[in-house]
């Protein structure tokens, strides 16, 4: 009987943990040719400078598919309107892109910066920043940068399906009946 107990206890605690969001990764394959970053972009509040475009032009190789983005000034920030935790981008440059990083802010106030990368990089920032809120990257040198598959986790808990409580509950109910028959 307790290893019914605890079976169905691990069970639910299981598929409660299951309950919270994914990663989300920004890679930018829905969008064609090049331009502006359409404003509210994947539900998230842009730096109105981002542009994009899906062409080969090395060393700005994308992460993932064709697409991705940069701007025409020193960086650009993101506003994802909650706090979220953010783990970082791809970021590839030139030889004159300088000094490159990103800013984690909270509230208006910065709370991170990430390690510095120099030009000529083809690599992953990684930042796992916990409650952040807006984000800027920073670059030294005018338009020698790209950024791909940008990734956050927005950190709210996705609402457990009903189906699952109803599991959890019908399993809490076998248990209590066969207590019933076994006394």
């Amino acid at each position: 009987m307790r290893k019914i107990l605890v079976l169905g206890m691990a069970l639910l605690m299981t598929l409660g943990l299951a309950g919270f969001a994914g990663a989300t990764v920004i890679d930018f394959e829905d969008l064609v040719g090049s331009g502006q970053l359409p404003s509210g972009y994947a539900g998230l509040t842009w730096d109105p400078n981002w542009q994009y475009y899906d062409w080969s032009q090395p060393p700005y190789n994308p992460s993932s598919g064709n697409v991705r983005i940069y701007t025409h000034n020193y960086g650009g920030w993101i506003d994802f309107g909650q706090d979220v935790s953010f783990q970082g981008s791809w970021v590839a440059s030139s030889d004159s892109a300088g000094e490159m990083f990103w800013e984690g802010y909270n509230d208006g106030v910065k709370v991170a910066e990430s390690a510095h990368l120099y030009g000529g990089v083809q690599t992953w920032l990684n930042v796992n920043w916990a409650s952040v809120d807006y984000v800027k990257f920073v670059c030294t040198s005018f338009d020698y940068f790209i950024l791909d598959d940008i990734q956050y986790n927005g950190g709210a808990p996705v609402p457990i399906p009903g189906a699952v409580w109803l599991l959890g509950s019908g399993l809490v109910g076998l248990i209590g009946l066969r207590r019933k028959l076994q006394a």
